[in-house]
């Protein structure tokens, strides 16, 4: 695993096995990840936060990006957390138009949930919430405002990559509208899921 440091207070958790997800804790207010990567990675990502001074307890937020299973994790272990995602992916995830798919894989995010509340993602003074649908049609980006940090998850990959938008639950026709909202923000620093 590879540990950055892209801010005060912002840690980028990069998985290298398989996937290569990236999770992002944020101390602004209280400790908050953004995705958590895949459940195989829990382990992992628990040790990171140590090495940067925080245990799983001490994390009071996780934000989903969107519900694929390789940013979900394992939430069992933030004992002390609520979990947020979109409405929309909520109701996606209730439908199972989300889980039939990725139960092909071996594993189903609606078994990876179980238990877990997730409450609907909203804007505060520190987080902007934008709905940008297109990788699932719950995808969220949020944007940090007074570090003018962009977190995308699947929307965008690194490099401006463009993110999937082939899967079952994808909304390709609107995916060029939450590119354009993207394209408002004047970032200082991308942060993908990949």
């Amino acid at each position: 695993m590879k540990i950055e440091k892209i801010a005060r207070g912002v840690w980028k958790f990069t998985e290298w096995s398989g996937l290569s997800s990236n999770v992002y804790l944020v101390d602004i207010d209280v400790p908050t990840l953004i995705d958590l990567g895949a459940k195989e990675f829990s382990r992992t990502l628990a040790r990171g936060l140590k090495e940067v001074g925080y245990t799983t307890a001490d994390i009071k937020k996780v934000i989903f990006t969107h519900l694929h299973f390789d940013h979900i994790g394992d939430p069992s272990m933030f004992k002390n957390a609520e979990f947020f995602a979109s409405q929309r992916e909520i109701d996606d995830l209730k439908n199972d138009r989300i889980g039939s798919f990725f139960a092909l894989f071996g594993t189903n995010p609606s078994a990876l949930l179980k238990g877990i509340e997730l409450k609907p993602a909203k804007s505060n003074s520190r987080f902007t919430i934008i709905d940008t649908p297109g990788h699932t049609g719950g995808s969220i980006c949020i944007w940090v405002r007074e570090k003018r940090l962009l977190f995308t998850g699947d929307t965008l990959f690194s490099n401006n990559i463009l993110g999937r938008t082939d899967l079952p639950n994808s909304a390709p026709n609107e995916y060029e509208d939450s590119l354009k909202k993207l394209a408002r923000f004047k970032y200082k620093v991308l942060c993908p899921g990949h």
